[in-house]
Formats: C-alpha cells, sequence, structure tokens
C-alpha cells in the first residue's frame, strides 16, 4: 500500500483524487492545496487530510508518491523538492515548456535515486490503447497516413492557461496528447511543419501541424483552444494503413469529464466494424501502472522519461516552425 500526497486540487487534481479512490494498492493520506475546498463531499471525506505547506507535506516520513497537479509552470520547483525529500514522483504533462527544464528535473530524480512518471494520458486512453494494439497487428500495421484533433475552449477554471509563460498555450496543454500518441504509433519524426494563431497573450491556441516520418508516413495535426462558446470539446484520431483505417471520435461537454456521442470504427475490404463497450478509466490506468511501478520496482516501459523528453522536442520543433513559418528538420 503506497501513501499519496495530492498536490493541487484543480480539475486534473480532482480528477486524479476520482481515479485514486478506485485504486486498491494506494490512497490519498494527505492532499496540498492553498485554496479553499469548495467540494463538500471531498472536504467531509478527507477532512483531516488537507495542508497549506508544502514542505509540511515533503517532510512527512509516511508519504511515499508525490503527485503534482499544478501549473506547468511550478512543475520544476516543486518536482526539485520532491526528489531532493527522496520522494517519487507523479506530474502531470507537459513536465516543463523547455528542454532545459526538462534536463535539470531529470537529472535531479536520477540523483536521489527516485522515480519520475509524468501523465500523458492518451497511452493509457482504452481505445488509444485499443489503437496502438491495433497498429501492431495484421490489421493496422502499415500505417501510412494519421489525422487527429482536439478542439475546444480556452479552459475556464483558471486564467493561467492563457499566458504562454505558464501553460504554453494549446501547443503544450493540448497539442501534446496527439503529437505524445502519434509518436508512440510512428517512431520518430523528421521534419515538422506548422501554421496557427495566437491569443491576445502571446499564446499559440490554435495550432495545424504536419509531421513527416520514415518511410514517407504523415501526421496531420490540429489543436485548438479557439473554439466557440458553447462549442463541444471534440477528440478525433484516424490512422489510415494499407490494410485498412480505424477512426476514433468523440464530443464532449467543455471538457472530457461529460463524454457524449462515440464513434469507434474499424474499416477493411469493404467492410465496417464497430468497436463498441470499451470498458477502463484513462486515469485509472495510468495511475494504478506508476504506483504499480513504484510498488514492484518494474521498469516504466509506457512512457518512460526518454519519450517525455521526445515529445517536448517535438513541441519545440513545432513551435519554432510557428515562429518562423520555415519546415524544421528534427536531424
Amino acid at each position: 500500500m503506497k501513501n499519496i500526497g495530492l498536490v493541487g486540487l484543480g480539475f486534473i487534481g480532482k480528477m486524479h483524487l476520482k481515479a485514486y479512490q478506485s485504486i486498491e494498492n494506494c490512497r490519498v493520506a494527505a492532499i496540498c492545496t492553498r485554496s479553499e475546498v469548495q467540494d463538500e463531499e471531498i472536504s467531509s471525506f478527507f477532512n483531516d487530510a488537507f495542508l497549506t505547506d508544502y514542505d509540511v507535506l515533503l517532510r512527512r516520513g509516511d508519504i511515499d508518491i508525490i503527485d503534482i497537479c499544478l501549473p506547468t509552470f511550478l512543475h520544476e520547483e516543486y518536482i526539485v523538492k520532491a526528489a531532493r525529500a527522496g520522494k517519487h514522483i507523479i506530474c502531470e504533462k507537459p513536465l516543463a515548456l523547455s528542454l532545459e527544464s526538462a534536463e535539470r528535473i531529470i537529472k535531479e530524480v536520477q540523483d536521489n535515486g527516485v522515480r519520475l512518471f509524468v501523465g500523458h494520458l492518451l497511452r493509457f486512453w482504452p481505445e488509444y490503447q485499443i489503437i496502438k494494439t491495433y497498429s501492431e497487428s495484421d490489421q493496422l500495421k502499415d500505417i501510412e497516413i494519421v489525422h487527429a484533433q482536439r478542439l475546444g475552449q480556452a479552459p475556464v477554471w483558471s486564467d493561467w492557461f492563457r499566458h504562454p509563460e505558464k501553460s504554453g498555450g494549446a501547443l503544450f496543454d493540448l497539442h501534446i496528447h496527439d503529437i505524445d500518441f502519434i509518436s508512440y504509433l510512428l517512431g520518430e519524426a523528421e521534419t515538422v511543419y506548422a501554421v496557427g494563431t495566437k491569443n491576445y497573450y502571446g499564446a499559440w491556441d490554435h495550432i495545424m501541424s504536419t509531421l513527416l516520418f520514415k518511410n514517407n508516413r504523415k501526421a496531420f495535426v490540429e489543436a485548438s483552444h479557439r473554439m466557440p462558446t458553447g462549442y463541444p470539446f471534440t477528440m478525433s484520431f484516424r490512422a489510415q494503413a494499407v490494410q485498412g483505417s480505424l477512426e476514433y471520435r468523440v464530443a464532449a461537454g467543455e471538457n472530457i469529464e461529460h463524454i457524449g456521442n462515440q464513434q469507434f470504427v474499424y474499416y477493411n475490404h469493404g467492410m465496417k466494424t464497430s468497436i463498441d463497450n470499451v470498458n477502463g478509466d484513462a486515469f485509472q490506468n495510468e495511475l494504478s501502472y506508476f504506483v504499480q511501478c513504484v510498488e514492484t520496482n518494474q521498469e516504466n516501459h509506457v512512457i518512460p522519461l526518454e519519450d517525455v523528453f521526445y515529445t517536448l522536442k517535438l513541441l519545440k520543433a513545432i513551435e519554432a516552425s510557428l515562429e518562423t513559418g520555415q519546415k524544421i528538420s528534427l536531424y
């Protein structure tokens, strides 16, 4: 049984908290937040677990894992402190907004002998896990083209998302999901080219990227925080291969907490096969795997830190393309 110290109780913090309640080999022993807890169910159930001082949390000997659900610009500071306190760490994506910051973080966790797990959720999302499985089978092994979209409004629960120096905009908050998953499917990219728009504060809030991979495989990826009020959070993923095509589409509410209409279909040889009743919760899958890695000291094969760093490298290349208007080579 591992004890979790949850840091941050915004949207993602609450999603993590809910997931932990369904995982048997861990429990949330403390919640560190400086904000007043409005949710009566959470405040009553975890009445004695709240802390406002992060340093006090780190000094607690019963805490095994620190789960950081804070704004991106705070990640390095909080991870470094946790590593130096000898705590294993779970951190929401993105790990950092620069490669230099990511390098410093990785060095700290290695120097202090602790584990770091970064929450790239799509690798644990049940439908995307099926896409990965198909890509490794005769049904979809020779992927030629990928199309991915992730469209929504700017998050309304906090304004830090709007500022490029704090969140990285839709590029680091939203686009990252599909960029990471596509590299998980197709490997290393050779070139990227991107166009987009910025918000009032200078953050990229609508991005369209083209990535070229080895064997002439291509990916076309779009992400937006620029959709009008009332537009449902929408994500889609289509992989076209020699063998057939697999397409997943979902429309939700303002965010992923209210998933509604879904379509998941495989097309080949004139046949259309619906993939229904996909069970599992992505946050539970992710966090239970991370806790299991700590508890059994097993290697993290799903999202190793090398992959986390490479995804940031891709994002920085896309950012460079957005800023310069040029195609960027990864070699």
